[in-house]
């Protein structure tokens, strides 16, 4: 009898200690993975082309493949592809389409923009049945695009290059530069033997300045232009017409803009 109520004595008293006490904490884990694709391998990808591109922004608009983007999925999905950071001349000319599993689009992008270095990077989102996908590419085009390069041409439009000697004889001749920087000047010489009948520039302002016999054109231009010039042979110090002796002539040593210089144009005396 004396166990029976020692038992229940220790039976309450566990019975007390679990109803007041308490958890003071509780921690769980549990995990899941499910692919929002199958198979687990696959993916949206790209490639990236044309990551260097240097153009002229005097040239017509550069076009051309800028990115690849292929899809490894066994579901079509629609693409977006867009910049990362808007560049106001640079235009993605299929920016959206669908592309279907195993298939390559090439992505075209048209740009024109002034002079200058341009950093671009892309974004490329997908949708498809099992889910959405954005990314940032992670290559980037460089753009450098440069100031057209100056250029300088001389062409004769009229006179002859064999002329006979003590003969009276007129050349026309054309001076264009593309390109120029501003306040550029051309720079010509007319030798001694000819004389400037007259001249005509499309843009600048042209000076001309003797040196002994010599007539040296100064022609000042900050745009593309042309500069015509008409020269004579004229007569020597003893008052006799020019050309007074067989030989090659050069009506101008060669019109020279920024280290840049044409060749003479010559002619050709012989006995009258």
């Amino acid at each position: 009898m004396k166990f029976l109520v020692f038992g229940l004595i220790l039976i309450a008293f566990f019975m007390a200690f679990q109803l007041n006490s308490d958890f003071n904490t509780y921690h769980a884990e549990r995990s899941n993975q499910h692919a929002i694709v199958e198979p687990e391998d696959a993916y949206i990808g790209y490639k990236c082309e044309n990551v260097h591109i240097r153009i002229q922004c005097e040239s017509p608009a550069w076009e051309g493949t800028i990115l690849e983007v292929y899809n490894n999925m066994n579901e079509s999905a629609h693409i977006h592809v867009s910049l990362a950071q808007q560049i106001v001349g640079i235009e993605i000319k299929n920016s959206e389409f669908d592309l279907a599993p195993g298939d390559v689009e090439e992505i075209i992008a048209r740009i024109s923009l002034p002079a200058g270095f341009y950093y671009v990077e892309f974004t490329i989102s997908a949708e498809f049945e099992n889910g959405t996908a954005k990314m940032l590419t992670i290559c980037s085009s460089e753009i450098v695009v440069e100031t057209a390069k100056p250029k300088i041409s001389k062409t004769l439009l009229s006179g002859k290059t064999v002329v006979k000697t003590h003969t009276k004889e007129t050349w026309t001749f054309v001076i264009s530069v593309e390109n120029p920087k501003e306040n550029s000047t051309v720079k010509d010489v007319i030798p001694g033997e000819f004389n400037i009948v007259s001249y005509s520039a499309t843009t600048g302002n042209v000076i001309i300045t003797t040196t002994g016999k010599s007539k040296h054109i100064s022609w000042t231009l900050s745009e593309s232009g042309r500069l015509t010039v008409t020269i004579e042979t004229a007569l020597n110090p003893a008052g006799k017409q020019e050309f007074t002796s067989p030989g090659k002539y050069y009506l101008n040593e060669g019109a020279e803009l920024d280290g840049i210089k044409t060749s003479p144009i010559i002619v050709y005396a012989v006995c009258n």
